[in-house]
């Protein structure tokens, strides 16, 4: 999943010319260094039979007009306008007869670009010259730039055939920047890992996107910074609307407490074969493709996806279905395309749906509302089952029962995992990561870990952080009223706190037994029962007095936060 094929989208345009009826092709592309690649090579496009002919190459620019490259007395190349070719207060309208007169002279290639709003004019001469037979019988070509198909009415761009350059490979990102830092910082050599790292972060942005940050971040910090970059990425990103492009956290499993188990599960199922695909080609094996986490809200399933992420060193690109969904006809399942060039692009990458259910019902009503959702939910069992798709897809659900048996093939999505309530060992874990790691708080010698375990019995590893937060809290503001400046956390102050929270015990613990059953229907695998092994707590759920004289009981030494802190 390197995302490292080389970009052949020239060898493309080369042999559609020689092969389609049309003399004319649209490149639907952003990025204005495929427009100086495809000049600077001039690949020889032309079908000229018998004698060879000079191909002759022109060019109408939205900002520059029609003009031609043409050796001085130094042999150095200069631009040269066209008679009648430059561009007025009416655009390029007035230089298209020049542009025509040019064209049937024969043996022309015409490159269009920086035509940011089409005309009738415009739309009229591109109409002609896709359908003269007199420029195809004479070897003209026409490639025309454009950032997206729909700048033009349909009726002109169904007459081309249109092509998409990648936004970049995994060499052409490589030699950027290689380049770039020859050209600007000479005196400082980039180490072959940092580069695999850059190559690996800039995944998704095009050419001209890459090179400006580049530059960017070397006139800034006087190298190339990881944190330049992933700024410039996520400005980028954060002006599409259809994604978010979510930010890898700090910790990968280690910050997720407890759940022992479930994460080797995810490690030997899905990690380890991304991570050493050569050995998984050896022994046959497909690259993992896809991961189901099921179990009640606020368990951490979106917390495991991006910790998984983090383990990876992969990108998460998030899908939200009400971004996706658009009021007018056609928008939404041009907003889902999107999605999935977006997720093409930035290979290696997860795709991450949250709340699956919501997006994967092939069945509904009647109304457009309904049509569309089960349009949209068609293209991704189209994508997902796509053999060529390259970046890892993840969905997270509370209801598995919502979801389409056809989402939860083989090919589409390799593994489903439960995510049950944490057990003790693991709350006991996550109340550690939220007050010692995630957070440095000023925490008394005084903490009784396992008396707060005890007292969360069944509780979410969200419920958990909110218990942690809002302590602080409660504790900030009387360190603010009274001035102090030195008070710290003790067992009191979470004790206070706790006992303003009111977790439904016994909603929870019908939630967790029917987690359990889902296990052997949904994944076939007996080894996920370990997930469970612990996740029933050594006592039963009880009334709050008879909770609270077994907690004071019987417990000898108190066993402190402190106690662990070597572990």
């Amino acid at each position: 999943m390197n995302g490292d094929k080389d970009s052949n989208w020239i060898d493309e345009l080369r042999l559609q010319f020689n092969s389609l009826f049309s003399n004319t092709i649209l490149v639907e592309t952003t990025d204005k260094k495929r427009n100086e690649e495809l000049c600077q090579k001039k690949p020889k496009i032309m079908n000229i039979k018998g004698a060879k002919r000079k191909e002759n190459w022109i060019y109408l620019d939205g900002w520059e007009g029609f003009y031609y490259w043409k050796k001085n007395d130094k042999g150095e190349l200069e631009q040269k306008q066209f008679k009648n070719g430059s561009v007025s207060k009416y655009g390029i309208n007035e230089a298209l007869p020049t542009v025509s007169d040019e064209l049937y002279k024969g043996n022309r290639i015409l490159v269009v670009s920086n035509i940011f709003k089409s005309n009738d004019h415009f739309n009229n001469a591109i109409r002609g010259w896709s359908n003269s037979d007199t420029l195809r019988d004479r070897d003209t070509k026409i490639v025309i730039f454009a950032d997206d198909r729909s700048m033009f009415p349909p009726e002109v761009w169904t007459h081309m055939k249109i092509i998409k350059p990648p936004k970049s490979t995994w060499k052409e990102r490589e030699k950027t920047i290689r380049f770039q830092q020859d050209e600007l910082n000479p005196t400082t050599k980039i180490g072959d890992k940092k580069i695999t790292d850059v190559v690996r972060l800039t995944a998704g942005m095009n050419l001209d996107q890459l090179e400006s940050a580049v530059i960017k971040s070397i006139i800034i910090e006087n190298e190339i910074k990881l944190s330049v970059l992933s700024k410039e990425k996520n400005e980028l990103f954060a002006k599409n609307p259809v994604i978010d492009l979510i930010d890898q956290p700090k910790f990968g499993f280690e910050g997720v407490g407890g759940y022992q188990s479930l994460k080797n599960r995810i490690r030997d199922d899905v990690i380890l074969p991304l991570r050493h695909p050569e050995f998984a080609k050896r022994y046959c094996m497909k690259s993992p493709r896809g991961i189901l986490l099921y179990g009640p809200p606020g368990t951490g399933k979106t917390l495991l996806v991006k910790s998984m992420a983090k383990e990876l060193n992969m990108s998460i690109l998030l899908l939200r279905p009400e971004n996706i969904l658009g009021k007018y006809v056609g928008e939404s399942e041009k907003s889902m395309r999107k999605v999935f060039e977006i997720a093409e692009a930035m290979v290696p990458c997860i795709v991450f749906i949250d709340e699956l259910d919501r997006f994967s019902k092939r069945s509904g009503g009647d109304n457009v509302s309904s049509h569309v959702e089960r349009e949209l939910f068609s293209m991704l069992l189209e994508k997902l089952g796509d053999e060529n798709r390259e970046w890892f897809f993840a969905g997270a659900t509370n209801n598995i029962d919502a979801i389409d048996p056809a989402l939860r093939r083989t090919g589409r999505i390799d593994s489903v995992a439960p995510v049950p309530f944490p057990d003790e060992e693991a709350r006991m874990e996550i109340f550690k990561i939220h007050t010692t790691v995630k957070r440095k708080l000023p925490l008394k010698n005084d903490i009784d870990i396992e008396r707060i375990v005890k007292e969360t019995y069944m509780w979410s590893g969200s419920d958990i952080e909110q218990l942690v937060i809002r302590t602080s809290r409660d504790v900030m503001k009387s360190d603010i009223k009274d001035k102090k400046h030195d008070l710290k956390i003790g067992m009191d102050d979470f004790l206070r706190i706790l006992n303003t929270f009111n977790i439904p015990v016994d909603k929870n613990e019908g939630l967790q037994s029917n987690v359990k059953d889902k296990v052997m229907e949904y994944t076939n695998d007996k080894r996920l029962m370990h997930v469970f092994e612990h996740a029933q707590d050594s006592h039963v759920s009880k009334s709050k007095t008879e909770k609270a004289k077994n907690i004071t009981k019987g417990l000898g030494k108190k066993k402190t936060i402190w106690d662990d802190k070597n572990e």
